[in-house]
């Protein structure tokens, strides 16, 4: 049995099916049992990282573990996951980390992730980090100004990202935690191209017919809105410090791990719109 949690986000998702499709059974850990909708064959756990308890019925006669968290909470979230995988015995855990947590990590946000990797490291369970690049799917932030203005605003949008479609992230996982030979590892996940925010706008703006603008948005401004949005203060710095970062070994260089991981090239910024570009014309 391997638990999932995440399990209702865009890679846990993929993650839950990839492994469904090995034939592997699979536990769902979830928040909300309405929003649950897995298909056959996958067992549901509804629950809270905050609650330790939940964390504990979950870890019930499973044999790896799948940790993805977000929000300014994860590090403390992902302390309590590992507590309950030293604690059940868990033999195996696959975390989606962040190339920020390179060291030196990188702000609040770099840090929290290489804090939460030490933690799994210290329960005795074979432990594989997946430090994974910007996700291609970042831009759908971008959606409502599109819509409202026909222009992107980013901050630090002129560093080139190799952006990676969180589908290539969830075959990595899977891959981690059902295969011999990724304990102790550290993988950083890319796309096959490094773009800037401008040329990922170009792309959008071919894909819907119509020229779109770009503006690169000050750091104070981006902070602005994300503790407008309901982020702590601290939280949306630390993701800034991650952005700002242009050494290209910090996810700017596109590598082939997913390719090694996998047997396949990973996904280019033009197929995953072809895919999911329809979302910028719907709400």
């Amino acid at each position: 049995m391997i638990v999932v949690i995440g399990a209702g986000g865009t890679v846990g998702r993929e993650v839950v099916a990839g492994l469904r499709g090995r034939g592997h059974a699979v536990r769902a850990f979830v928040r909300d049992a309405g929003r649950a909708s897995f298909g056959a064959g996958v067992e549901v756990a509804v629950g809270d990282l905050s609650r330790p308890e939940t964390v504990r019925a979950a870890m019930a006669g499973v044999d790896a573990v799948f940790v993805l968290t977000v929000g300014p909470d994860a590090a403390t979230q992902e302390a309590v996951v590992a507590e309950e995988v030293r604690r059940g015995g868990v033999g195996r855990i696959v975390k989606l980390s962040s190339v920020a947590a390179d060291d030196p990590a990188l702000g609040s946000y770099g840090r929290a992730h290489a804090e939460a990797e030490r933690a799994f490291t210290r329960t005795g369970a074979a432990f594989t980090a997946l430090r994974a690049a910007a996700f291609m799917s970042n831009v759908l932030q971008w959606r409502a100004s599109i819509a409202a203005e026909d222009t992107v605003y980013q901050t630090y949008g002129h560093i080139p990202r190799a952006v990676i479609d969180p589908a290539d992230v969830a075959a990595a996982a899977v891959v981690c935690l059902t295969a011999a030979g990724h304990d102790g590892r550290v993988y950083r996940l890319t796309g096959p191209e490094a773009l800037t925010a401008p040329q990922q706008a170009t792309r959008i703006a071919t894909l819907l017919g119509r020229p779109l603008g770009y503006v690169e948005a000050p750091r104070e401004a981006a902070a602005e809105a994300m503790t407008a949005g309901g982020l702590p203060a601290g939280f949306a710095a630390g993701l800034l410090d991650a952005q700002a970062d242009p050494d290209p070994c910090r996810g700017g260089l596109p590598l082939p791990t997913v390719r090694n991981l996998t047997g396949r090239e990973p996904a280019g910024f033009d197929a995953w719109l072809s895919r999911h570009g329809h979302l910028f014309t719907t709400g």
